[in-house]
């Protein structure tokens, strides 16, 4: 049985890596051009990416490697709404964004280098994790044009606890208007950060997405320096995400 999950984690992976190529066809001209940089032209970029991670997902479903619960989605995606998630996995962006629609994001700037998701990241314009001011600068300037962005606040995948960088969270105060929570739980852990991909687990893979409530940023606070909204809403969201997720 452990045989024929590794051979069907192979196989998806492979699957993968072939929807990158083939979106990669249809990415690069958009890129060598420079059509990115016009919105209608990064929409349907993000439009692609949307429904090549939504067909992905159907397939590790339908071929039984993992099953999920993720209820309430058409509540992400609100203008200049900040969302924020634990990383316990690979796959926790691809949920996501095939789920929400144009949605923006912050990648990890291994991701940025590689031949398979480079293309899909620049024509879609997000957002490469650089862990310096210019993070914050793009970051605050997508928000307060009005774009929905997604970060992990971890800054990679969870290994033995959860802790929140502070950035996401002076983002949110300087420039979101809506501060939106998601705990992504699953059972068995797998693809995590260090594991090798053929350690699978020998049953199926069930994630739990479950979206908090918003929190409106212009009530948080409000009587407070922003330096101080900052350091509790960042202390804040690591208690909560400590009590509610268990590593």
């Amino acid at each position: 049985m452990i045989v024929i999950r590794i051979l069907l984690v192979g196989f998806l992976f492979s699957w993968f890596g072939f929807i990158c190529l083939i979106g990669n066809i249809l990415f690069l001209p958009l890129i060598a051009i420079r059509l990115n940089r016009i919105k209608f032209f990064e929409n349907i970029a993000r439009d692609l990416v949307y429904l090549a991670w939504k067909f992905f997902i159907f397939c590790t479903k339908i071929l039984g490697y993992l099953d999920y619960e993720f209820k309430d989605y058409s509540r992400l995606g609100k203008p200049s709404q900040i969302i924020i998630a634990n990383h316990p996995s690979l796959l926790d962006v691809v949920f996501i964004l095939s789920k929400v629609r144009r949605i923006n994001c912050v990648v990890k700037s291994d991701l940025a280098k590689n031949i398979f998701l480079s293309p899909a990241i620049k024509a879609a314009n997000y957002i490469v994790n650089s862990e310096d001011e210019e993070l914050l600068n793009k970051s605050l300037s997508v928000l307060k044009s009005g774009d929905s962005l997604l970060i992990f606040p971890e800054g990679t995948r969870t290994k033995d606890s959860i802790s929140f960088h502070k950035a996401p969270f002076y983002m949110a105060i300087h420039g979101a208007k809506i501060l939106t929570p998601i705990f992504i739980d699953m059972n068995p852990r797998s693809l995590q950060k260090g594991v090798k991909w053929y350690k699978t687990p020998k049953s199926k893979i069930k994630y739990k997405i479950k979206i908090s409530d918003d929190l409106i940023l212009d009530k948080f606070l409000i009587d407070k320096p922003n330096t101080i909204r900052v350091k509790t809403l960042h202390k804040q969201m690591n208690e909560i995400y400590q009590k509610e997720i268990k590593c």
